[in-house]
């Protein structure tokens, strides 16, 4: 878990961005900025309020290299490490990583903007405290009233800056792991096709292996396997469903360990469901390319990101959805002949 209570801003370096396709232009600033305490302290906020959750990456390497050649290929790899090693030369070294940037941006979909370089310091990582390095790119801009006074009236004057809330993509590196990749934390509101450019092209990296991860796998699993195979076609009801679902969320929340045989005796219980699952992943680590891990500390911050798969909804052709929170023995489904529809009768002691 990590912590900014102490954390400090050491040094910054303001690059412009542009995109080589629509012919735009790469500007690098040749000095870092001077910024006072209370600069600092907006940057701050302004830096770090992207970083939510205790989902960690790390650089990809050769899976077949020794330790020294694992992330020789690794551009951003390498630039960080010459950013630790020689402090002296933050300038020169955030000028290449800006020019990296701009080589790869060429997907008409990607706009132009600011790409920020930042040292800090004083960051707490799982109770160890070390410094880290910031690259961010804010490509948003909103509009913004300027008042002055001029004579003797107060002026007004629209103008455009970069919005406090409106970093686009971020990314925190901290420096420990060196030898698996280093600890990095990342968020990108990239969406579509121009997805992979920021985490793959530019930075290079890929989630680490740990219990966000393997939480996330797992709840993943858990959903496609109700949708793919806890189907009224399997003659498995609705209320069935939801109630493996929210048995599912009990046992997420209230333990610190899953243990897939556990899960599969307290959970699940029926045995020729039990067998439906356990033939299921394979088949999910398959579809995925993922592997599913039998024993794993549970990740509680993975779990609350993903609490709303755990709200179960039937939705009923285009006119109904029925929100189950809890009980869903309650729920009776039926046929009705006369009107040829199906209908579900649900039994309750009072309204509120």
């Amino acid at each position: 878990m990590y912590n900014f209570k102490q954390i400090e801003l050491n040094n910054l370096i303001i690059h412009s961005v542009g995109n080589r396709s629509k012919e735009e232009d790469l500007f690098l600033s040749q000095r870092e900025l001077s910024l006072d305490e209370a600069q600092k302290s907006i940057l701050l906020s302004y830096f770090l309020n992207p970083f939510k959750t205790d989902e960690y990456y790390q650089f990809t390497g050769e899976e077949a290299a020794d330790e020294d050649t694992k992330y020789q290929g690794n551009r951003m790899y390498q630039h960080i490490q010459d950013l630790i090693k020689y402090p002296e030369q933050f300038v020169a070294i955030s000028q290449k990583i800006a020019a990296f940037l701009f080589d790869l941006t060429t997907h008409p979909k990607i706009k132009n903007g600011k790409l920020h370089i930042v040292k800090f310091s004083n960051c707490i990582l799982d109770d160890e405290i070390v410094s880290a390095i910031g690259i961010f790119k804010s490509e948003s801009r909103d509009p913004f009233i300027k008042l002055y006074p001029s004579g003797d009236v107060v002026e007004m004057e629209r103008s455009e800056g970069i919005g406090l809330n409106k970093l686009d993509r971020a990314c925190l590196i901290f420096n420990t792991n060196k030898d698996t990749g280093y600890k990095i934390l990342m968020q990108d509101k990239t969406k579509g096709d121009a997805l992979p450019h920021w985490q793959y092209d530019f930075l290079g990296i890929k989630r680490r292996e740990e219990e966000y991860h393997h939480t996330e796998n797992f709840i993943n699993l858990i959903k496609t396997f109700t949708e793919d195979v806890l189907t009224e076609e399997n003659n498995v009801e609705v209320s069935d469903k939801i109630s493996f679902v929210q048995r599912t969320e009990d046992y997420l929340k209230h333990n610190d360990h899953l243990s897939t045989q556990e899960f599969a005796e307290e959970v699940i219980g029926n045995s020729d469901i039990v067998d439906a699952f356990n033939n299921y992943i394979p088949t999910y680590e398959n579809d995925f390319d993922t592997k599913v891990e039998t024993e794993f500390p549970l990740s509680k911050q993975a779990v609350k990101q993903h609490k709303k798969y755990f709200k179960s909804v039937i939705k009923l052709d285009k006119s109904f959805h029925v929100y189950v929170h809890t009980n869903p023995e309650n729920i009776e489904k039926g046929f009705d002949p006369s009107r040829d529809m199906k209908y579900y009768k649900l039994y309750y002691s009072e309204e509120e």
